[in-house]
């Protein structure tokens, strides 16, 4: 009975872990469905967002969910300038070139972030990461479940934009067909700045909350970044409910297989078991076959 009970707390955990994961994965997926390539510099709105989180909760005083907000809005301004600045004059170009810019632009902000907030660690203080609620014998923590309410929420925005709005219908449009949407007068160039400016702002609505639970430094961005890569991949390129779903599948898998076997390599094993998932599927969830 108690092993049942540990097993529940860590698939419980897992879904409020993919949350986060779910939120940067997002960014990650609307991004792909206009430029058709992964953003390898996305981890730095990551980043952004919690560091902005921080200016505005500990070193202006706001609310921290405020901030988290301001800096949803801020960061979301900073990916739709490296969209026009960076990302927009190198269409047209080898898939490849996105790539390399990208892993080049992380690569440059991380460094240019280290001079700006300095070698230590900086903490975001939030009321509810030191609350932890207990029912039925299980325990959670109020900000992790704050994560996931953030997340329902998010999705919820997202759905309606895409599906209830000119903007939506703009993005779909260019998704499917670029050229045919410029004949029916939507302008490409606009509807990517949207969507890269949504895409930053998920992403800093994640590095906010994490970064409140554990700590912000200029390499916060890495590792969720290629875990988000892998649940787009996993599934779906371009797929939002596939992202969703792969997203709390490897945070449940993640959780369960630090509590199974050893958590110095539940990020190894989660590698290990995703990779032969790809060889089954290589298309993902709910990717098509190209």
């Amino acid at each position: 009975m108690e092993t049942l009970l540990t097993l529940t707390q860590q698939i419980l955990n897992g879904l409020l872990t993919g949350t986060a994961y779910v939120l940067i994965a997002l960014g990650l997926t609307i991004i792909f469905g206009i430029y058709r390539v992964i953003n390898m510099a996305h981890g730095i709105f990551y980043m952004c967002g919690g560091f902005f989180c921080y200016v505005f909760a500990t070193l202006l005083g706001l609310n921290t969910y405020l901030s988290m907000l301001l800096s949803m809005i801020v960061t979301g301004g900073v990916a739709a300038a490296v969209e026009r600045i960076v990302f927009r004059p190198l269409q047209g170009s080898p898939d490849w070139v996105f790539l390399v810019v990208g892993i080049g632009l992380y690569f440059t902000l991380e460094n240019f972030g280290w001079i700006v907030e300095g070698p230590l660690p900086l903490h975001v203080h939030a009321y509810a990461t030191q609350v932890t609620l207990r029912t039925a014998g299980l325990y959670f923590n109020l900000q992790k479940l704050v994560m996931a309410g953030v997340c329902l929420l998010l999705l919820m925005f997202l759905y309606y934009i895409l599906r209830r709005t000119d903007v939506g219908r703009a993005m779909r449009a260019v998704s499917v067909d670029p050229e045919a949407a410029k004949l029916m007068g939507i302008h490409p160039g606009k509807v990517s700045m949207v969507v890269f400016y949504l895409g930053g702002a998920f992403a800093a609505a994640a590095g906010s909350l994490v970064g409140s639970l554990s700590s912000i430094n200029p390499t916060m961005g890495f590792s969720p970044q290629l875990m988000a890569f892998i649940v787009v991949v996993f599934g779906g390129m371009g797929s939002i409910l596939g992202t969703v779903i792969a997203g709390l599948f490897v945070g449940i898998l993640q959780n369960v297989i630090a509590w199974a076997i050893t958590p110095r390599y539940s990020y190894a094993f989660t590698m290990l078991l995703l990779l032969i998932i790809f060889i089954i599927r290589p298309k993902g969830l709910f990717g098509e076959k190209s």
